[in-house]
């Protein structure tokens, strides 16, 4: 075992570890994702267990090659409860799963940090629908993540300002109704209904909208088909959140 570190960091899940320890996965951030022994921490009588979703600040002892850090005490910073708001819940739980999946650079870990911080942070003060708010979180990581989506240009004539009609099932390029209506081809194209299409452009600014904007089971399947297909095309593997399976079920 190396020195010692210290980090805040956010605990994505435990898992139990022998009778008496844990296993916490923590996004931290000055050293991104990393998983954290906790020795005896469920043997202790006295002891307050870490709870996902909060925020945490630990010191740990550096692991060997591609090992655990070990726990050697933490205290709490934010401690978030969604238990009362499963919709929250769920949503909060779509961040910490993505960012499970995401290759994150090492320069950039305090900024991701930043924005998931925010996010939680957001969603606990949150009035309308978390389904909203979360595909505007996506579009943020999109543009940290160098492929940003731009929801009000045209794909094909460039024109912004334009609702989107459809996605390309190649690309996952937007197509306004000018260009789908002119398209040779018009079977590639996956149609938006008018309530997805209209959110979809609102997203931008969609905290203007959270009062009067109720998605419907529809409008949240297309949209969320449509942002897994254009994950898959830039990474080239799918984007398959236990997390947002439970969100949409709060919009059937």
């Amino acid at each position: 075992m190396k020195g010692r570190v210290r980090d805040r960091g956010i605990l994505v899940k435990t898992s139990n570890y022998s009778e008496s320890s844990l296993v916490m996965r923590v996004y931290t951030q000055g050293h991104g994702m990393i998983g954290i022994l906790a020795k005896g921490i469920r043997k202790k009588q006295d002891a307050v267990l870490p709870a996902p979703l909060c925020e945490y600040d630990f010191c740990l002892y550096e692991p060997q090659e591609g090992g655990l850090y070990l726990l050697s005490e933490f205290a709490p910073l934010a401690e978030l409860d969604f238990a009362a708001d499963p919709e929250k819940w769920a949503a909060a739980e779509c961040a910490l799963e993505l960012y499970s999946a995401l290759i994150i650079p090492a320069e950039e870990t305090a900024e991701y940090y930043r924005l998931l911080q925010t996010w939680l942070d957001f969603l606990t003060t949150l009035a309308g629908s978390a389904i909203l708010v979360w595909w505007r979180f996506l579009l943020r990581v999109f543009k940290m993540l160098g492929v940003a989506l731009d929801v009000e240009t045209c794909s094909e004539c460039r024109k912004s300002g334009k609702a989107a009609a459809a996605w390309d099932q190649g690309n996952s390029g937007l197509l306004c109704g000018d260009c789908l209506a002119a398209s040779a081809n018009p079977s590639r194209f996956e149609l938006f209904s008018p309530a997805a299409s209209r959110i979809l452009g609102l997203l931008p600014e969609i905290g203007n909208y959270l009062d009067s904007l109720k998605p419907s089971g529809r409008a949240v399947r297309e949209l969320n088909s449509f942002f897994a297909a254009y994950y898959q095309t830039h990474f080239n593997r799918l984007l398959k959140l236990r997390s947002l399976g439970v969100l949409e079920q709060f919009y059937c």
